[in-house]
């Protein structure tokens, strides 16, 4: 019997999970912890790391953000230094040279806001945006993924438990004729032989349930795993079996191409896709922005201090009587009388030097591009790619979607047909079986003729199984991609 895709098993699984089932997870008397799917879907979402992770990108986006926004804001940074200077060196407070030991620090704080930038910050502010939105519907595909992955896993247990189920019937079948044909051999009405090939066909048919078993096991495994349930005994986990009923034989009553217009409005894949397209296009009048002049106002304020610096007290001013020179042709002095006046230099302190060192500025700066590596131009070109690039994205995606819709409209029509003729193949199988049987017990026929009758009826019960669980999947896919509330 072949495998069922994920996607298939997780139609139905969603449709399962849409009706009414038992509200909250229970126990059963045996001590088994029991879960709908409803509850498995639920715990998966809130609990599964992967999804964890998707979160993060759309926090992640929604700071982008933030920063766009923010970038619009003045920039305020502060500074200083103080360090020791021996030998030769500048005075940065009387810019002079000195050879001496001192100690010298100042103190700024500097401004600037962007004015104009070939509206590159406010068209970052419009792709983040996008892009934000654009992960939230990445978180949301990423959501889809793990419901259908804890479907899967449900669904494979509901498989695997019917096919078990199966498979213990065909092995009592099996003990139930070897004890008829153990008593037939023991009366001498057939050889030992035939005992021989019924235990060996009854070894082979407990060989498949223990299979059967297995993969029960291995699918409730899985799914512990995508709901992240931590410190749970495998043994006491259970889950919640609906019934599932047949295929009826009403016409399925819509077209593909309807399936898929309603899907491209719904679908969070489409819609991420074509924000991304819109993202590229804003990147692309980003890198445009690179070819206009950028003009910035700029404003700083700062102080100085040196140690070498000192403080006068000035006195009154003094008459002095000094020689200036001579009279001409003679050797009489002349004199003048001018006045000095007295400085004592005084500490200055560190504070006072830097109240009285303030100094002021405020100004625009202009940058004008003219040959940059053609570094802008590059940009511009690369960005438009990235716009083709997302453009053949969503028509990966569009053609992606129509392809798995028109698929599962076509698997659903073949799996009903399917199921009809399976359903009249099994009734007469099952008519022939019977026959088989009893010709087997008055030895009119060998085991192997009954055991090739024995083994068309197992594949006639595994191909209306196939059928029955197809035409029901195929059929609650084309309702998921509709939008509709799915149920049985």
């Amino acid at each position: 019997m072949r495998r069922f895709s994920s996607s298939v098993l997780a139609a139905l699984g969603l449709a399962i999970g849409a009706q009414s089932m038992a509200a909250a997870q229970t126990t059963s008397p045996t001590g088994e912890t029991v879960w709908d799917l409803r509850q498995c879907i639920d715990y998966a979402v809130k609990n599964n790391l992967q999804l964890r992770q998707a979160g993060l990108g759309v926090e992640q986006a929604a700071v982008d953000v933030q920063q766009a926004r923010a970038n619009q804001l003045p920039s305020l940074n502060a500074g200083g230094s103080h360090g020791f200077n021996n030998g030769f060196f500048l005075d940065p407070v009387r810019n002079q040279i000195q050879n001496t030991q001192i100690w010298a620090g100042n103190v700024s704080l500097q401004s600037s806001v962007t004015v104009f930038n070939g509206l590159q910050v406010q068209n970052t502010i419009k792709r983040n945006k996008l892009d934000y939105e654009a992960s939230q519907y990445d978180k949301e595909k990423a959501e889809n993924d793990i419901k259908l992955n804890v479907v899967t896993a449900y669904m494979q247990i509901l498989l695997n438990q019917e096919l078990l189920r199966t498979a213990q019937e065909r092995q009592n079948l099996s003990r139930i004729q070897l004890e008829r044909t153990q008593k037939l051999f023991n009366a001498g009405s057939v050889p030992e032989s035939n005992v021989l090939e019924l235990n060996a066909q009854l070894a082979s048919d407990e060989l498949n349930s223990i299979t059967a078993q297995n993969n029960i096991e291995l699918a409730e495994l899985r799914l512990i795993q995508l709901m992240n349930l931590e410190n749970t005994d495998q043994r006491n986990f259970a889950i919640v079996a609906p019934e599932i009923e047949a295929p009826d034989q009403s016409v399925i009553g819509f077209e593909a191409q309807d399936v898929y217009e309603r899907a491209e409005d719904v679908m969070p894949e489409i819609k991420r896709a074509q924000l991304r397209v819109q993202s590229a296009a804003k990147t692309i009048d980003i890198a445009r922005g690179g070819y206009y002049p950028s003009l910035n106002l700029v404003g700083s304020i700062s102080t100085r201090y040196s140690s070498g610096s000192n403080r006068f007290l000035v006195g009154q001013p003094v008459a002095v009587r000094r020689q200036i020179g001579f009279v001409d042709g003679t050797n009489q002095p002349v004199f003048a009388e001018t006045f000095v006046t007295e400085t004592t230099p005084r500490d200055y302190p560190y504070f006072n030097q830097l109240n009285d060192n303030i100094g002021q500025y405020i100004g625009v700066s202009l940058n004008i591009p003219i040959l940059n590596g053609f570094r802008v131009r590059n940009n511009v070109q690369l960005s438009r790619i990235g716009l083709r690039n997302a453009e053949l994205n969503t028509a990966i995606a569009k053609n992606d979607l129509r392809l798995i819709i028109a698929q599962s409209y076509t698997d659903a029509i073949a799996a009903q047909k399917r199921y009809v003729a399976a359903k009249s193949q099994l009734e007469a199988i099952e008519q022939t079986y019977r026959n088989a049987e009893i010709r087997l017990d008055n030895g009119l026929i060998n085991n192997v003729d009954f055991n090739v009758v024995r083994n068309n009826l197992v594949k006639a019960q595994s191909d209306i199984i196939q059928a029955k669980y197809e035409f029901v999947f195929k059929v609650k896919i084309l309702e998921f991609y509709q939008g509709k509330t799915l149920s049985l």
